[in-house]
Parts: C-alpha cells; sequence; structure tokens
C-alpha cells in the first residue's frame, strides 16, 4: 500500500473519531477568515489532498519539460507570420495593443497553472492558464485551517505532513520578475482586480497575501482599478504609489474596461510601472500551443525523452480544421472526419477562452448535436482534444455524518518561472471543475 494510500485511510479512521466537532470547525473556520465564495465555505469537504516526496519531484520534472515545450511551441509560431495566421487564428484581433503595451522582455508569465487531473492512467494535463492564476493565498490559508483539526493533530502524531506552501514561491516569482524588469529596491507592490465579483473585499485580499512581503516586498496594497491614478509619472492605488502590479483581472475582463483602466495601460505603455503577469503572458495559454506539442509532423528540437513525457501526460489534440492529420494513433485521418466518427472519446475546446467557456464534451452529444459543435468549432478558434478517463476519488463531505462524495480532481501544479511551486487542487462533483460552479478549493499535504 502507498504512503498516501495509507494517510488517506488513516485520515477517514481518525476524521470518524473526530466527527461533528472538526466538521463545524472546518466551516466555522472558513467563516471566521472569509475563505468564503458568495457566502460559501471555499473547501467543503472534509480531507486535504495528500502527495508523497516522490510524486512532487516527478510532478516537477514533467512540469518543466512541459512548460519548456510549450514555450518552443509559441516561439515556433510567432517566427513565422504565416505560422502565426495558422495557428493563432483572431487572437492578435482580439487582445489587440494589449499585447504590445509593456516593454519586450521575459513574457512566459512569472506565474502560470497547469490545469490537470488524475485519470485512470496517472496525472494528466489538459492546458495551461498563463493569463493571472490567482487562489495561493486561499490554499495557504486553507492548510492553516486544516492544521488546526483534531484529525490532523492525531494523523501527523505518525506520518510527517508539510503543508505545500504556494505564496513564497509566488513572493520570489514577483521579485524575479521586478528585478528582471529593472527594479532594485524593495517594490511596493499593487495587488489589483474586480475582487467583488468573487464575494471578497480589498482589506481582505490585501490580508491574504500579506506572506508575500517576506520575499522582500516592502508594501502590499489591494485596490480595485476604479482607484488607480497616473499622473504621468507614478502610478498610485488608493493614493499609494506603487512599482509593481499583481493582476488578478483576466484580460478578457480588461478589454471590457479600457476606460476604467486607463491610468494603468498608459502607465504599462510609459513603463512606469512592472506587471505580473503582462498581457503578452495571454499567449503562452493559447490552446493552440497546447496542442501542437502533441504533433510530430511539427519539430520543436525535443528531445526523444521529453517527447515521451508529453505522450505520457498530454492528451492528443489539434486544430479544427479541414485536412489529413496524424490521429492519437498516428494514422493519418481526415480530421472533420475521425471528430464526427470519434465524439466520445473526444472535446472541442475553443483557443483563448476561460472558466470552460464553450467547452464541448462529445459523450454528452447525440450525433446530430455534436455534428453542430463540430461546425460552430470549424468557423472559429478551436482545438479537438482527447478524452482522458477522468477517476473520481471519494471525499469525506463536511455534512453532518460526514458522507463519502465522488469527486473529479482538479491538481493543477502552479508554476513560479517555469518551475512547480505546489498545486491549486480542486474538486468537485460535476465532471468540469470550478469553484465559481460548487468546486472547492483543497490545500495540499506532503506526506513524509
Amino acid at each position: 500500500m502507498s504512503l498516501v494510500r495509507q494517510v488517506t485511510d488513516r485520515w477517514d479512521e481518525e476524521l470518524a473519531k473526530a466527527g461533528a466537532q472538526d466538521m463545524e470547525r472546518l466551516l466555522a473556520a472558513q467563516r471566521d477568515e472569509r475563505l468564503l465564495i458568495r457566502d460559501r465555505p471555499l473547501c467543503t469537504v472534509a480531507r486535504p489532498h495528500f502527495v508523497s516526496g516522490s510524486e512532487l519531484e516527478r510532478h516537477g520534472h514533467v512540469v518543466t519539460v512541459l512548460s519548456g515545450a510549450i514555450a518552443r511551441a509559441r516561439d515556433h509560431v510567432v517566427a513565422n507570420r504565416e505560422r502565426e495566421a495558422d495557428h493563432l487564428g483572431r487572437f492578435y484581433d482580439w487582445i489587440g495593443d494589449l499585447m504590445h503595451l509593456e516593454p519586450a522582455g521575459a513574457d512566459h508569465g512569472a506565474i502560470t497553472r497547469l490545469d490537470g487531473f488524475r485519470a485512470e492512467a496517472g496525472l494528466n494535463f489538459i492546458e495551461l492558464n498563463a493569463d493571472c492564476p490567482g487562489g495561493a493565498g486561499h490554499s495557504d490559508r486553507l492548510a492553516a485551517v486544516f492544521q488546526t483539526l483534531e484529525t490532523f493533530q492525531a494523523v501527523s502524531s505518525d506520518f510527517a505532513l508539510r503543508p505545500l506552501k504556494l505564496q513564497p514561491a509566488v513572493g520570489k516569482a514577483l521579485m524575479d520578475a521586478w528585478r528582471d524588469w529593472g527594479g532594485s529596491h524593495a517594490p511596493t507592490v499593487g495587488v489589483i482586480g474586480w475582487f467583488r465579483n468573487f464575494g471578497t473585499t480589498a482589506k481582505a485580499v490585501a490580508e491574504d497575501n500579506a506572506p508575500l512581503r517576506e520575499a522582500g516586498i516592502a508594501d502590499i496594497v489591494a485596490e480595485v482599478p476604479e482607484a488607480l491614478e497616473f499622473d504621468g509619472h507614478r502610478l498610485r492605488a488608493g493614493g499609494l504609489e506603487v512599482d509593481l502590479v499583481y493582476r488578478l483581472m483576466l484580460t478578457r475582463d480588461v478589454l471590457a474596461a479600457r476606460d476604467t483602466l486607463k491610468p494603468l495601460l498608459d502607465a504599462l505603455q510609459q513603463n512606469a510601472v512592472c506587471m505580473v503577469n503582462p498581457f503578452r503572458a495571454e499567449l503562452m495559454g493559447h490552446k493552440a500551443l497546447f496542442a501542437l506539442i502533441t504533433d510530430p509532423d511539427v519539430d520543436l528540437g525535443l528531445s526523444a525523452a521529453e517527447q515521451a513525457i508529453i505522450r505520457d501526460h498530454v492528451p492528443w489534440g489539434r486544430l479544427v480544421r479541414e485536412g489529413k492529420m496524424l490521429d492519437a494513433e498516428g494514422r493519418r485521418v481526415d480530421l472533420i472526419d475521425h471528430v464526427l466518427s470519434n465524439r466520445e472519446s473526444l472535446v472541442l475546446k475553443p483557443t483563448h477562452a476561460a472558466k470552460g467557456d464553450g467547452v464541448e464534451l462529445g459523450w454528452h452529444h447525440d450525433a446530430s448535436s455534436w455534428e453542430a459543435a463540430v461546425r460552430v468549432a470549424l468557423a472559429g478558434d478551436f482545438i479537438v482534444q482527447e478524452r482522458v478517463p477522468t477517476k473520481s476519488i471519494l471525499y469525506p463531505a463536511a455534512e453532518p455524518g460526514l458522507p463519502p462524495r465522488a469527486m473529479f480532481e482538479d491538481t493543477d501544479p502552479l508554476v513560479a518561472r517555469g518551475e512547480l511551486a505546489g498545486y491549486l487542487t480542486r474538486v468537485s462533483e460535476m465532471e468540469i471543475v470550478n469553484v465559481a460552479k460548487q468546486g472547492n478549493v483543497v490545500p495540499s499535504f506532503v506526506v513524509g
């Protein structure tokens, strides 16, 4: 029996003894700490996510390989205007001049997230989020809540359980980006976003990000975009001068509110402030690049070992278009005929959407509605991706009696400057896991 399995079983045994007391403590602490989304606790399951040290090391290597492969795919595409038009579709029309506001420099995105989940064959990754992945503070604070439970105290008496904290790596990534930009002093960081959309306040966000100071940050202020001012020299948030903006706004929301964000955009254009992530990082999350790394017809200069890692951890994917292409078995097929004939094993995704918008799961369609979805995809910018059979995991619900619930588990590595920082783990009874749609945030602990 694996060490993770042993700890999981022991946790469930001790939780059954602690019963309602630990359940109530878990939920009450989240309310006290404002770890909520629209007045619902972020975590309504009563067990954290466990990972072994060997798994962590192995996943770290995979993350480094995949991050490098996606960067190579990006470089391959942008090196040629014809390839840009072919692979990126209407991406540049959509993002417009935001792509070029900031000065040239490192554009991987200091903080990214690989979206993955536990499947029958292990951990699989289906896309990269390089826009503005948040949640590190919530995950770290939830870990602290779990450490107060009697169950944790009992289990940790026999097993070494270390919280896999994310904010130290986030703080370091912010400081590295600041120095790359040319900053030399301890910066004041402005955390900027529309926090009310997540049922929280600027004050709570500032408190949530306070641990980032340990990386060498002088001060932290959290503000909504409406509180920004730019005098032609310095950007201010709530009256405080800001050196570095930690952006918690999706690019698509920025595009819809350009007038509101004019002070920030003007400051970026004049190189008066550093921002993480830069808007150009959005390109790294373009799903065409994720599909491209699985195509053996494209030479990205990857070693045989790197290609093997991609085959093991990334499902086959292609841009949706007419023509002959290699399928997942290496056979050359007519792509559209192949997609129409294999809906039970395929997924359609817009190439630069977020939050699961526009995703079509073939096994949820009949032949007629699937054909209609494929026609929509052909007329737009979409990829088709092979279905990876998901594996549900039983989690004890934080409800009277602690009933077990079959949950789909997203194990999403948070990547800081190309290296694994930890996991943003989410679980849900729904196949598409989304915290805004009753999904749970679950902190991770390394089992020693």
